[in-house]
């Protein structure tokens, strides 16, 4: 059953340095390298390397790299997780609880969301990542085979950066 398996790292795949320039901004438009320029992003292209190398490894049959890209700018379209943050008030440089985050995301998904902060969890913690998980052929969303949450206390209050 492929939906009890992590999907990481599936299969050694080379990721290709994407040289048509309206592909590359298109994906820096909608799934930028928030960890450097758009420039460097471009250029070196990790972020990308890094997520097809990842998580591109694990898609079936007729998704090459083109169209794992395609596909996750299509999901992220059908998913827009900023947009179901932002209508449930929750904006770049607020403050709001673990439990308010994923129930925003739930409204859009069906499923709650994997959430990755950074920071002490005794103190300060600040949202790094949303994940969300599919079956191998991107057709629903399913739970995350390791659920992953900022904080056991669905009441710890995270800061949006």
């Amino acid at each position: 059953d492929n939906e009890s398996n992590l999907l990481n790292d599936c299969l050694p795949k080379s990721y290709q340095d994407i040289t048509d320039m309206p592909t590359k901004i298109k994906l820096d438009n909608r799934w930028p390298d928030l960890k450097t320029t758009k420039q460097l992003c471009m250029q070196d292209q990790e972020f990308w390397r890094y997520e097809y190398n990842k998580h591109g490894s694990c898609s079936l049959g007729p998704y090459n790299q083109k169209t794992y890209f395609d596909l996750a700018i299509k999901l992220k379209d059908k998913f827009d997780l900023l947009a179901a943050l932002q209508n449930h008030g929750i904006n770049p440089g607020s403050t709001h609880t673990v439990k308010e985050i994923g129930s925003a995301i739930e409204s859009v998904t069906k499923v709650y969301p994997n959430m990755k902060c950074i920071g002490n969890p005794a103190g300060t913690m600040v949202l790094l990542e949303i994940g969300i998980c599919f079956v191998p052929d991107a057709t629903r969303v399913i739970p995350c085979y390791r659920p992953v949450i900022c904080h056991n206390n669905e009441n710890k209050r995270i800061n949006i950066p």
